[in-house]
């Protein structure tokens, strides 16, 4: 069963961003957003260290997001560079 996926308003700003420079590497990361919401049950999700957050890879992009799994929710949190992404993290 398919979770729902929620966006931050950091996450919302970031995808907009990232639609203008590059809506190619945009719309891979909406298809990985989409499998992860189809396979959310089946996989192993990479915790990041140190945080609350797992991390989904898509290219040099990494997404930090919350698995709600009681509410079947996906919050994506950020979407950023590797280094970015994790500088912000580090920085909650």
């Amino acid at each position: 069963m398919t979770y729902r996926c929620e966006f931050t308003p950091k996450a919302r700003r970031a995808l907009r961003k990232l639609a203008r420079k590059s809506p190619k590497a945009t719309q891979a990361i909406l298809h990985k957003i989409e499998w992860l919401s189809e396979h959310a049950d089946d996989i192993a999700h990479q915790p990041i260290t140190g945080s609350p957050f797992f991390s989904l890879h898509s290219g040099p992009f990494r997404i930090p997001y919350l698995l709600d799994a009681a509410n079947r929710r996906i919050i994506i949190d950020d979407i950023a560079r590797h280094d970015t992404a994790y500088d912000r993290i580090n920085k909650l």
